[in-house]
């Protein structure tokens, strides 16, 4: 059956679907199909709603068709956010009656911000296809690299919020996700966009000549998925001889915050983080160092609801409970808030990642790393004055917000492996991740990433789970296993290649601990070294198409004359 005769047996349908689905109903349903199969939903088919809406683009729009794409554009991407991040609005709930009537506008508010974003890649599209590349095979290209090149910079201007790109609708750890160790989630993102698209290019010709974009792209999606198989059966992921305790105490941000809560949060804690080891892990632990408790322990972002200073003061009962809690060669990682000093000599506050460690002296802290990337309305105000004189405010209520430290960089802690921290929102960050992968023994720099948050803000949602893919891919692009710790889940240690190490995983709503055997990284991951190479691509993919049918047509116009 040819493309004609498929077309003639599907056309009722079609004028129906038309006759009641207008372009920009049509732009809001392919935005919930593409929303739909990021997870934890996976309905991978999803990812044909590309196609959908490069099709839509070429179609006759009216007398302004700038303006059209731009709406096209704007609907799908307002829906595909409004699935994808639609769990903000539990942020809201945690203080309801002071921010809960922010939730509504928090929710509306960030998916058609964000959307604009795909409206302005439409837009620009549109202008350019209705030139030179009118009716030419390559504005596929260009629609597939124009798209995310806004996608990087939607994750990139204005603070960023590279939450859910294409790339990542991919699982990590799965096959496909491994093209990430080559080009990035961006990438990937550029890879995934380009092959689900090609069926909007289709033409009807006789037999399957008309059908080459499907053909090329199904043969490139069955190499990827090869060498992604190939990848993750073939690499090998050693241990290492660091032990690492996981602890989730399962405490939402509401219940921390009660009244009287700190001690009991804190008991929580300490019971997790001193409970013997399972027999089955400690054997060969023991075995082999004669050691029976863990090497440091990770708590997460935000774990006890007050300053540093104030838990660690000698006078406050807190500070007994930490004096008692580590062995002489353990290490505590945890996330607080703190008091410093800027530049200016100007008192701040800052969240911040600290190592609790006993020597001789005592049991001491030192602050490792203070958080880079703030969570705009979460952890500072933009745009402050305006903002609030309409009543809006930060949802973290510590002095006037927090304020950044140094740009995201290793650290070195006495007895552990460099290590690259990230805390929270930070994880959706490929270029913060700043790792340098070579082959050992030679490799230098950072060998693991551990990342706390607080997805207890967002509650038993898509959030937290859509996190913990978006974080994971992190570890794929570095090369490096990841050690992710939260308070209510979800808590993993993450491979090199983007998997979570079995037993490891402390679900949304469970409480406990894990112990796992830190992993080793890998010497395989290209894009460490070639970060940019994605923006490269989608320059090529934008300006190749042109340059070739400007030649072209010269080439035309010189022969004609």
């Amino acid at each position: 059956m040819t493309l004609t005769d498929l077309g003639a047996h599907l056309a009722p349908a079609f004028a129906l679907y038309r006759r009641y689905v207008g372009p920009k109903r049509q732009a809001a349903l392919m935005g919930v199909l593409l929303g739909l199969a990021q997870p934890p939903f996976g309905f991978l088919p999803g990812l044909l709603a590309y196609a959908v809406l490069l099709w839509s683009l070429d179609q006759n729009l009216g007398p302004k068709p700038l303006r059209k794409a731009f709406a096209i554009g704007w609907w799908a991407g307002f829906l595909y956010f409004l699935i994808s991040c639609f769990w903000v609005a539990e942020a809201f709930l945690v203080d309801a009656s002071n921010q809960g009537w922010m939730a509504p506008f928090a929710v509306c508010l960030l998916p058609g911000g964000i959307a604009l974003f795909w409206g302005a890649a439409f837009a620009v599209y549109c202008k350019l296809a209705s030139g030179r590349l009118a009716g030419h095979w390559s504005r596929w290209l260009v629609f597939a690299g124009l798209f995310c090149l806004f996608e990087w910079l939607r994750g990139t201007i204005l603070t960023g919020f590279p939450w859910n790109p294409a790339g990542a609708t991919w699982k990590a750890g799965s096959a496909m996700s491994q093209l990430a160790a080559l080009f990035g989630v961006y990438g990937l993102s550029l890879f995934t966009v380009t092959l689900f698209s090609s069926p909007a290019i289709c033409r009807r010709r006789p037999g399957l000549k008309g059908l080459w974009p499907v053909a090329v792209s199904a043969a490139t999606l069955v190499a990827a998925f090869t060498f992604g198989a190939v990848r993750l059966s073939t690499t090998e992921v050693a241990t290492t001889g660091t032990w690492i305790r996981l602890v989730q105490p399962n405490i939402g941000q509401r219940a921390k915050w009660t009244e009287g809560a700190l001690l009991k949060v804190m008991r929580g804690y300490v019971t997790y983080s001193q409970a013997h080891a399972k027999r089955e892990f400690l054997q060969p632990v023991t075995k082999r160092d004669n050691k029976g408790y863990p090497d440091v322990i990770l708590w997460p972002e935000g774990a006890l609801p007050d300053a540093a200073e104030n838990l660690l003061d000698p006078q406050s009962e807190t500070a007994n409970l930490f004096a008692a809690l580590l062995k002489p060669d353990q290490v505590l990682l945890w996330g607080a808030y703190h008091r410093a000093v800027d530049a200016d000599n100007a008192l701040v506050w800052r969240n911040s990642m600290l190592a609790l460690y006993r020597d001789e002296s005592g049991t001491n802290y030192q602050v490792v790393y203070s958080k880079f990337k703030l969570v705009p309305f979460g952890e500072f105000l933009p745009f402050e004055s305006v903002l609030e004189s309409l009543g809006v405010k930060e949802l973290a209520h510590v002095g006037d917000g927090f304020s950044p430290g140094p740009r995201t960089h290793p650290v070195e802690v006495a007895g552990l492996p460099s290590f690259l921290p990230l805390i929270c929102y930070e994880g959706l960050f490929p270029a913060l991740a700043t790792g340098e992968a070579k082959s050992p023994p030679a490799r230098s720099g950072p060998s693991w990433i551990v990342n706390i948050s607080n997805d207890a803000w967002f509650g038993p949602t898509t959030g937290p789970v859509q996190h913990l893919n978006l974080s994971s891919y992190r570890a794929i692009e570095e090369g490096m296993p990841m050690v992710r710790s939260t308070p209510t889940g979800v808590s993993a240690v993450i491979d090199p290649l983007g998997r979570i190490v079995p037993g490891s995983e402390i679900g949304i709503g469970q409480s406990g601990f894990r112990d796992v055997m830190l992993p080793s990284a890998v010497s395989f991951a290209p894009y460490t070294r070639w970060r940019h190479l994605h923006l490269m691509l989608v320059a090529l993919f934008c300006l190749i198409p042109l340059v070739f049918v400007t030649f072209v047509n010269v080439s035309k116009n010189n022969q004609e004359s």
